[in-house]
């Protein structure tokens, strides 16, 4: 599941923009043909928290916050952007009302996100050197039964594939030096550097989850619920 800050910076290097300051890749330029992909390109999608109808969800409260986060200095290289557990998170669902659905997934801070068992098993199945899980203790106490276990997660893989020439990208221009993608258009991946990998975020873009096709239609086949996937390819 998943930085929440997104970065910002300027062009490395002068780049062709359109009339919307988006970036103009050669093979637009030329009439080329990214609006027709290859025959099995694959497909990638933000991924990100779904906060609609967050009035019928239940509340969750990280109880032991304030003292897990005591002393911390964020490393972004690092799993869980250097936070350390001296003892699991503990985590508290309150139901706002009679009816108070749980779901698969839900934001908790620093771009770490809370999951259930059953979609942490899932993306272990599909993709596990990409995530790092940390435990936690779930208390049920307002519900009439316990429900599922739950587990912090923090994806770690940060890949530096953008075929920028094939693809339409909105830069920040500001600071001198620093690149970093503020509007992701029309955006296509260089293989020989996804190889196998199916979630990542962009070395420009670290805030953003990028999955392809393959979670996400594992995440609609399994009728995971949290999410919502954007494409990123017009």
């Amino acid at each position: 599941m998943l930085r929440c800050l997104l970065s910002e910076g300027a062009i490395e290097s002068p780049v062709r923009m359109d009339n919307n300051g988006h970036r103009k890749g050669d093979a637009e330029m030329l009439g080329g043909d990214r609006a027709n992909p290859p025959a099995g390109e694959r497909k990638y999608y933000t991924l990100e928290i779904d906060y609609a109808g967050a009035s019928r969800l239940a509340i969750h409260q990280w109880v032991n916050k304030s003292e897990q986060m005591k002393g911390f200095h964020p490393a972004h290289e690092q799993p869980f952007r250097g936070l350390r557990f001296a003892e699991p998170p503990q985590i508290e669902f309150v139901r706002s009302r009679k009816l108070s659905a749980l779901r698969d997934a839900e934001s908790v801070t620093l771009g770490i996100w809370l999951i259930s068992d059953r979609l942490k098993n899932l993306i272990e199945q599909l993709d596990a050197e990409a995530f790092v899980f940390q435990p936690v203790i779930v208390d049920y106490s307002r519900f009439p039964e316990a429900g599922p276990a739950y587990w912090f997660v923090y994806i770690m893989r940060t890949l530096d594939c953008v075929d920028e020439e094939r693809s339409v990208i909105r830069y920040q221009d500001d600071p001198p030096g620093i690149k970093n993608y503020l509007g992701l258009g029309d955006v296509r991946m260089r293989p020989e550097v996804v190889g196998s990998a199916h979630a990542f975020r962009l070395i420009y873009a670290t805030t953003r989850l990028i999955v392809d096709d393959i979670i996400v239609d594992a995440l609609r086949a399994e009728k995971i619920r949290g999410f919502r996937f954007q494409p990123i390819q017009a």
